[in-house]
């Protein structure tokens, strides 16, 4: 459950996961981000290792959805899990999607600096940072070459079946 408050965007996750996706009216070149959120519970590993298939769970993921030439066909619509098809929809007014890069901030740091999910190469994924005493504030810097078309923002406990709420505080982005 996602909802609007004055102190920020509250992500309720109950052994769940979903995604916000706001698009541009533009492409835009990104060079840095600035998050502030903070995190009431936690995500039940075990022994599990993030990242991995059966603890694909990460507080927050904000992805950066990149302007390409993808773009699904016919066949490839009719079998593409909705987020695609939400994807391709969105990036067909931009020539195409390239994929979403994402920056992974964590509780419990995964084992990865920097890969292509294991199970989409429509995302990549970068260790931005952790919530440290439940807080998150960072500024990342970007290297990314392709121009932006939208944000990608996810919470999820499903892999864990854990619940947790997420407060995101601000996103700027320069």
């Amino acid at each position: 459950t996602v909802k609007q408050a004055q102190d920020g965007l509250h992500i309720f996750v109950n052994n769940s996961s979903s995604a916000q996706v706001y698009k541009f009216e533009k492409p835009i070149s990104l060079k840095e981000v600035k998050i502030k959120a903070h995190i009431k519970g936690e995500i039940k590993y075990g022994l599990k290792i993030p990242g991995s298939k059966q603890a694909d769970d990460f507080p927050l993921r904000l992805g950066f959805i990149l302007k390409g030439k993808n773009k699904l066909n016919f066949f490839q619509k009719a079998i593409a899990p909705d987020w695609l098809i939400e994807l391709n929809s969105m990036s067909s007014k931009f020539g195409g999607l390239d994929k979403v890069y994402s920056l992974i901030f964590y509780t419990t740091k995964p084992n990865f600096k920097k890969r292509e999910h294991p199970f989409s190469s429509y995302f990549f994924e970068q260790v931005g940072g952790s919530f440290k005493n439940s807080k998150l504030d960072e500024i990342y810097k970007l290297s990314i070459k392709n121009e932006v078309i939208g944000l990608w923002l996810s919470s999820d406990g499903d892999d864990t079946n854990s619940s947790f709420e997420v407060i995101v505080e601000s996103i700027d982005i320069n």
